[in-house]
């Protein structure tokens, strides 16, 4: 799978799988421009659970989506040539973060049922008043990106997901997700690959494996 994603993905996913590694929500993003060659990247950086002692040493808006955003150098660059790839669909703040920055191009891999905000273009005057351009999402990589989340929490909740709306919604829209996620929990090798230092390309050409 890895050789056939394009820079910009792969860009994406190895943020993603450095954030998971690190026990924040596996959420990568990059910038890039009319060439599709990355100029800003960022990566959730919000809960190292790992690392809790009573207290999240995040911050509770350290997105991926605003991080690539921000460290984005504007001076000089044609914002509107240039695209926001996400591995999960912006939330609220995210989408009006990208909206605001004068890009004109999103493209997203997972959904996100609880709090993806794509939906919030046209919704009001200012939101329906630059042409944006949306992608997403993508099947394959959706299943591969919400199993990791599922892997994390049932890691941090002894084998059970919490009883809430939010799961609710994500098994109603993603259930290949629910169910990759579980398996990787129950397959003991398979936090090795982090502990370890195992690529982005060789963890996701294997969950593409467990896919199939």
């Amino acid at each position: 799978m890895w050789e056939t994603l394009t820079r910009p993905w792969q860009a994406c996913l190895e943020l993603a799988w450095e954030a998971y590694c690190e026990d924040c929500l596996p959420i990568g993003a990059v910038v890039t421009d009319s060439s599709g060659d990355v100029l800003a990247q960022g990566r959730n950086r919000v809960y190292p659970r790992s690392k809790w002692d009573g207290h999240s040493r995040g911050v509770e808006i350290a997105h991926a989506e605003v991080e690539a955003l921000h460290n984005l150098d504007y001076a000089g660059l044609d914002r509107h040539a240039c695209a926001l790839f996400t591995t999960t669909e912006p939330c609220p703040m995210c989408m009006g973060t990208f909206y605001m920055s004068g890009l004109r191009t999103l493209n997203y891999a997972a959904r996100d049922p609880w709090a993806g905000s794509v939906n919030l273009l046209g919704k009001t005057w200012y939101l329906d008043r630059k042409p944006i351009k949306v992608i997403g999402p993508d099947a394959l990589l959706e299943s591969i990106l919400v199993a990791l989340f599922v892997e994390q929490e049932l890691r941090f909740h002894d084998g059970l997901l919490p009883e809430s709306q939010f799961w609710e919604m994500v098994r109603e829209a993603i259930p290949g997700g629910i169910v990759l996620g579980r398996r990787l929990y129950m397959q003991q090798d398979w936090n090795k690959m982090m502990v370890h230092g195992v690529t982005a390309s060789n963890a996701f050409d294997e969950l593409e494996f467990l896919v199939k």
